[in-house]
């Protein structure tokens, strides 16, 4: 019985999937802050070099506010979780943000790596 129960282990563990992947690899900056954000339906993920992802699919800046739209319904506050990559031109990220706030965003969750105080 305990071989099997190891065999089930191993088999959810190879086979599960507990998060859906990035489009592409992203490292978040270091933060000096402990708090973390609430869990958030939608996450924007911005690579060193720029380009942009929501929930996984690889889209333009312009595109941006119809995909939001798409996701979450009117009615409700929206809030954003956003992955940048720690190289990123700060430019990038602000016209990110800028995009998100005129799409109806009330709140965005900048994600960070724990740094060193």
């Amino acid at each position: 019985l305990v071989n099997i129960v190891f065999l089930l282990l191993i088999f959810f563990m190879l086979a599960g999937e507990l998060a859906e992947p990035d489009a592409f690899e992203v490292a978040p900056p270091e933060s000096t802050s402990e708090t973390s954000p609430e869990p958030q339906p939608i996450t924007v993920s911005i690579a060193a070099d720029g380009r942009l992802a929501v929930q996984g699919e690889e889209l333009e800046l312009e595109a941006l506010p119809s995909f939001i739209a798409e996701q979450e319904p009117a009615t409700e506050a929206l809030s954003v979780r956003l992955k940048a990559d720690g190289a990123v031109d700060a430019q990038r990220v602000i016209e990110v943000m800028d995009r998100l706030r005129s799409s109806g965003v009330e709140k965005v969750w900048m994600l960070t790596t724990p740094g060193e105080i």
